[in-house]
């Protein structure tokens, strides 16, 4: 009797294991960290998609107007924000704010100062990446920009459950180590975008570029005939044109966002030695001061995020 109702018991503890499984997978599926909310755009972006998200902000002016912008998202369970710093410890940290630029602040003083920017410093509370995802759960999509300790989300990412996609800001000092990082993990598609118009640095040039750079070109020609179309009309058409790659969804991405993700991007997905190699020879233009979309003249400051995908 005892034998026959452990037969019957435990298919169904194996049928509820697998249903809150099941659930689980879902509930992951929808769900998006944005570890580094800054002002929120981003969030809204994600939010606007239906997506669940928690947001990471360890600066408390940005964490106090989101409060306030995102109440109701908040209220319906759609939104959780942690006022925390991400770090390599546990614990309490220095954190620079820049006054100027508050998307610059910084645990570094030297990002958070950058072009002399009167700065402060306040106390944070951090926590390592890994006890966040412990608490709740693997994000669909890893947004990360927090102004050099983007490495330390990605050391503390776990073998067995990872995200599907992953961007983090592109540095000098930790880009090749974190895409080194994210090949060992198992990722096997790269892109490098654009911050400033959402384009994928790919050789050859991808389509859009080139479409992005003849509009341009247009636009400020100095041309006598050009500057005619332009003031008849052609303006517009050509602003169109230049910031189309702004826009998903019926979405404009305000300027400072880090803009679409996964499958919404625009480029093909490289492979790590397509990305390494993609890398370095933009690196060798910018040093040559090479003229490109990707970077500005005045100081060839290239402003980019990597995205990774993992194939399931």
């Amino acid at each position: 009797m005892l034998r026959a109702h452990r037969e019957i018991w435990q298919p169904r503890v194996v049928r509820k294991r697998k249903t809150f499984r099941k659930i689980l997978l879902a509930m992951e599926a929808n769900l998006i960290y944005d570890v580094g909310m800054n002002n929120g755009d981003d969030t809204a972006y994600y939010l606007s998609r239906g997506f669940r998200v928690l947001a990471i902000e360890a600066n408390p002016v940005f964490v106090e107007q989101c409060l306030r912008r995102f109440k109701r998202e908040i209220g319906a369970g759609m939104l959780s924000i942690l006022n925390i710093g991400v770090s390599d410890s546990e614990g309490t940290c220095p954190f620079w704010i820049c006054d100027e630029h508050p998307e610059w602040s910084s645990f570094d003083r030297c990002i958070a100062s950058r072009d002399n920017s009167n700065h402060h410093q306040i106390t944070v509370c951090c926590r390592r990446f890994q006890s966040i995802l412990r608490e709740f759960g693997n994000p669909y999509y890893l947004k990360l920009d927090i102004e050099g300790n983007e490495i330390c989300c990605l050391r503390d990412l776990p073998a067995s459950d990872l995200p599907k996609y992953v961007s983090f800001e592109k540095t000098d000092t930790w880009a090749t180590d974190s895409l080194t990082l994210l090949n060992d993990l198992g990722y096997t598609g790269f892109k490098l975008i654009s911050q400033a118009n959402y384009l994928a640095l790919q050789y050859p040039a991808t389509p859009e570029e080139r479409a992005y750079e003849r509009a341009q070109r247009v636009l400020l020609s100095r041309n006598l005939l050009l500057r005619v179309a332009r003031r008849a009309g052609m303006r517009r058409w050509l602003e169109r044109r230049v910031n189309r790659t702004r826009s998903r969804h019926g979405w404009i991405f305000p300027q400072g966002s880090s803009g679409p993700f996964g499958e919404d991007l625009l480029g093909k997905w490289q492979s790590y030695r397509e990305i390494t190699e993609t890398l370095a020879v933009a690196n060798s233009a910018r040093i040559a001061k090479t003229q490109s979309v990707f970077w500005a003249e005045e100081d060839y400051s290239f402003w980019a995020d990597f995205h990774a995908r993992r194939e399931e």
